[in-house]
């Protein structure tokens, strides 16, 4: 594999979908490991922030509440995961978007320069300046006798 992970084969990655390329991928570039490392470390800072917030609320909430929580625990696995995916999707999307919005962003800066150069091109092949255009009416010049700069009237 010569190229680096894209954003989904590392989700698949985390969500432990993996191929033998992809961990042969993750063991030789430092970069797509240190990704996916980087999301990991992501994702268990956020699952341990919602234990510790979940124990919080509990400890406030009246007996009844702690006791449903107690016989239905599953019922915040679901929610978990799909924090954990939008947090997962967040992390991973929003460096390929500013990628894409910075590429955007000069191939208009460079559409914008080649307009300006082809004009300011334009501006300095001219043989007499805009202003004297008028004048050039009124002298004609003798175009096979150039060099010497005479003129026929």
């Amino acid at each position: 594999m010569n190229q680096h992970l894209t954003s989904e084969q590392i989700s698949n990655w985390l969500a432990g979908e993996r191929t033998p390329q992809q961990e042969s991928h993750l063991r030789e570039c430092p970069v797509c490991a240190g990704e996916v490392a980087r999301i990991q470390t992501t994702l268990q800072s956020f699952g341990a922030t919602v234990d510790r917030l979940s124990e919080q609320q509990m400890r406030g909430a009246p007996q009844s509440v702690r006791q449903l929580a107690a016989v239905r625990p599953q019922t915040t696995r679901p929610l978990r995961w799909a924090l954990a995916v939008a947090a997962l999707s967040i992390a991973v999307g929003l460096p390929f978007y500013e990628r894409t919005m910075n590429e955007r962003h000069r191939q208009e800066m460079a559409k914008a320069d080649a307009a300006l150069l082809e004009q300011i091109d334009a501006e300095v092949s001219r043989a007499v300046p805009a202003p004297m255009e008028p004048l050039i009416d009124l002298v004609a010049w003798d175009s096979t006798n150039s060099r010497g700069g005479s003129t026929t009237r």
